[in-house]
């Protein structure tokens, strides 16, 4: 569940933030008629909510943390999240998020030309299947899936550490996965479309003085909240939860 947070441009005070929900917020990637059909067939049905919010005050690299925990301790944030996805926060005093700062070095497709290299997809993009395993509760029904997910393969070195942590990465490894009623693709090309649609509709860009495409959204994925509440109804590998914030 992605939350964009868009700034304002105002001087912190403090530490004190003020949030206000934009409910009229779209995505255009999700509810598209290009890209939303891919989302239904692969799983992605109400579990999955992205909600966008404004912050009054400026925030960076080293509030960051700060801007985290108020915003899960916000009474009008708490209203929304606990309206529209299965985050609750049963005690905001004892709130302490704790994340992971994502990379977005990465802005190109060709990144995913390691899984031909490393044999998981064919020249024509045919995912190379497996024998099904179940894998701390996650199907493997592929080796895109072995790589990605299965370390004790020697397709897990496909993609480094540093890798890893690339969100263009991350948002690939969700749509493979899917949710629980996913009728996943034989062919990888939808998967890299729907990649593309998501990483571009959810980061904001400009260009850099040399022509490159630079990333200026800070992205962080949630793993817990604390003493203070949970983020999930259930504990799955599948699980994800962002906070993008636009500068």
């Amino acid at each position: 569940m992605p939350m964009l947070i868009e700034e304002l441009d105002e001087e912190p005070t403090g530490r004190s933030y003020t949030f206000h929900h934009l409910p009229d917020a779209r995505f255009s990637s999700f509810g598209s008629p290009e890209i939303q059909p891919f989302f239904d067939k692969w799983g992605f049905g109400p579990d999955m909510a992205m909600c966008t919010f404004r912050v009054e005050q400026k925030v960076t690299s080293e509030t960051f943390q700060d801007m985290l925990d108020a915003f899960f301790k916000d009474r009008e944030v708490l209203s929304v999240l606990h309206s529209q996805t299965g985050i609750r926060v049963l005690s905001p005093p004892k709130v302490s998020v704790r994340w992971q700062p994502m990379s977005t070095k990465v802005v190109s497709m060709s990144f995913f030309n390691k899984l031909e290299e490393a044999g998981c997809i064919s020249s024509s993009g045919h995912i190379r299947g497996r024998l099904e395993e179940d894998w701390e509760g996650v199907p493997l029904v592929n080796l895109i899936r072995e790589a990605i997910l299965m370390d004790e393969s020697e397709l897990y070195d496909t993609f480094s550490e540093q890798d890893r942590r690339e969100f263009l990465l991350r948002i690939f490894q969700h749509l493979i996965f899917g949710g629980a009623s996913n009728q996943y693709e034989d062919h990888v090309e939808d998967y890299f479309t729907a990649t593309k649609a998501v990483y571009k509709d959810l980061l904001s860009v400009r260009r850099s003085d040399t022509g490159d495409v630079e990333v200026l959204s800070t992205i962080g994925s949630i793993s817990s909240l604390g003493d203070g509440g949970f983020l999930y109804p259930k504990e799955s590998l599948l699980n994800f939860c962002y906070v993008i914030h636009d500068p």
